[in-house]
């Protein structure tokens, strides 16, 4: 397959050692988005009990409070990384969001602690759509989908790292407490902030990173365009827009909501400590994501070069009908080890399907505009990730099931509906994606 494309070649600034220099920058400061994101999901029986919430309220913290301003924030910097330094953008979302996340270990009610995670999400909004966009930016679109799977496995990565310093922090905290500053608060506050300030200080690798010179300055494509263009864009392509940004969305919901509930469940049903559930989420979802997601970023890319330009939008269907029914079967049973192996199964396919999934967003999308589209990639998975799918567990508990005990019956519904949901939005966008990757 021969490619002309002036997308098919190496900014005049960078190399391949330069470019995969500004990956690993990026995957650190995923790493750290995703512990500062995830870290209390180990930690809500404690919240729970300190702060009198209930499930839904949880859930409200979880996902909406950070899910609202992660995805809305998301689209206005996305035009922001169109037209301005990206590592700027980073520097200062990562230095926002760091700060919320250690002042959320000091909220005294409900109130303060949704407020903080809504800065939480409005310092991370600026993680995924400049770093989506320098990639796409740097690296040929034939050899796009590794680097972009590396930026997603790098959150795994980071996930895994939370569940872990969350469940043996919160254990080592309960039995020696921090003293100094942080004496007298309670373990899982301490947790909060000793994870959250270090990010503070890796804000300033973001100046590590050398803006690529943008390529997208043509006689007929100008470089600058309004939201207008943007959004005229999107009208004139719905079912390829709709099928694959709503289908990863809804897939994303499935997923977040599994991850976000499966430790309480653990807990709750399973009697499990804070340690063994922490080391157990950390290892399935490092070992799934890891091994799952380079290896289908090398396959897809090696794929696309073949001429299977789709291959994306085959095996992520694939993934969300064949994957949710063993979920469920792990959920219902209620044993521990087939519940780990099922959320390993789950990240090194459904969890690894992101990154390409990604890549092939930016592939179609026009240079001038993806910042902007990979913020509308964050926002729509956010919303039914970090949003909704908590969400819609917690109320199932709460509202519906009126049974704490029955959060696995909720964490079952919420996969066996999204799973079919997602992959037939998905395979209805694959003529559309290739017809828009010829024309782009």
């Amino acid at each position: 397959m021969v490619i002309s494309d002036p997308d098919d070649q190496w900014p005049d600034n960078y190399r391949a050692g330069t470019a995969w220099w500004s990956v690993a920058i990026l995957m650190i400061f995923q790493i750290v988005s995703m512990i500062d994101r995830q870290v209390m999901s180990v930690m809500i029986p404690e919240m729970r009990a300190d702060l009198d919430l209930n499930d839904f309220q949880i859930s409200m913290v979880q996902g909406l409070a950070f899910a609202l301003f992660y995805g809305a924030m998301g689209l206005v910097i996305g035009g922001m990384v169109d037209r301005y330094s990206r590592r700027k953008i980073m520097f200062a979302g990562i230095f926002i969001w760091s700060l919320a996340a250690a002042g959320t270990g000091l909220a005294r009610n409900y109130g303060q602690l949704f407020a903080g995670r809504l800065l939480v999400g409005f310092g991370e909004a600026a993680i995924a759509p400049a770093g989506q966009s320098l990639l796409s930016s740097i690296f040929p679109r034939h050899r796009l989908t590794t680097p972009m799977v590396c930026f997603t496995v790098a959150g795994v990565i980071g996930i895994a790292l939370s569940y872990a310093l969350g469940g043996h922090l919160l254990e080592q905290f309960s039995a020696r407490p921090l003293g100094g500053p942080l004496s007298g608060l309670a373990p899982w506050r301490q947790v909060l902030i000793v994870t959250g300030l270090p990010g503070v200080f890796i804000a300033f690798l973001a100046f590590a990173i050398r803006d690529p010179i943008r390529r997208s300055a043509t006689a007929h494509r100008p470089q600058k365009v309004g939201w207008t263009a943007f959004f005229d864009h999107i009208r004139a392509h719905p079912r390829l827009m709709i099928g694959m940004i709503l289908g990863s969305a809804i897939m994303a919901m499935a997923i977040q909501g599994t991850m976000v509930w499966a430790p309480t469940y653990a807990r709750r049903v399973l009697h499990v400590s804070p340690g063994e559930i922490g080391t157990m989420m950390s290892v399935a979802v490092a070992l799934g994501g890891i091994v799952g997601g380079l290896t289908l970023g090398l396959f897809i890319d090696r794929q696309f070069a073949r001429g299977m330009r789709d291959i994306a939008l085959r095996v992520l269907p694939f993934f969300c009908l064949a994957i949710p029914p063993f979920l469920a079967a792990a959920f219902a049973i209620g044993n521990f080890t087939l519940l780990f192996a099922a959320i390993t199964v789950m990240m090194m396919t459904m969890g690894a399907s992101f990154g390409p999934a990604m890549a092939a967003v930016q592939m179609i999308s026009p240079p001038e505009m993806r910042g902007r589209f990979a913020a509308l990639m964050v926002l729509a998975s956010n919303l039914c990730g970090y949003a909704l799918g908590p969400m819609f567990i917690g109320l199932l508990t709460d509202y519906v099931f009126g049974d704490p005990m029955k959060i696995g019956l909720a964490i079952i519904t919420c996969l066996l509906t999204a799973g079919p949901i997602s992959a037939w939005l998905v395979w209805s966008a694959r003529a559309a994606f290739l017809h828009r990757l010829d024309a782009a």
